[in-house]
């Protein structure tokens, strides 16, 4: 995992139980729409899960990857 992506993990970790970071946020910061950010997050989480994350807070954190891409249609 590269730095950007560490940083989207981070970022999203620190968001998630408020329904995930802001649009404006997002942009500003990674250069990214909502589905691409998303898009991305969601193969980071699937592929190398963030270790601080219990169970039930990994699995909150999908449902709001999933619910943000279905928004970003």
């Amino acid at each position: 995992m590269d730095s950007k992506q560490q940083q989207m993990i981070q970022f999203e970790t620190n968001w998630y139980s408020l329904g995930g970071g802001s649009s404006r946020q997002i942009g500003e910061q990674f250069g990214l729409t909502d589905r691409d950010f998303f898009s991305e997050v969601d193969r980071l989480v699937d592929t190398d899960p963030p270790s601080a994350l219990t169970d039930s807070e990994l699995r909150r954190m999908r449902e709001v990857i999933r619910r943000r891409l279905w928004m970003a249609r």
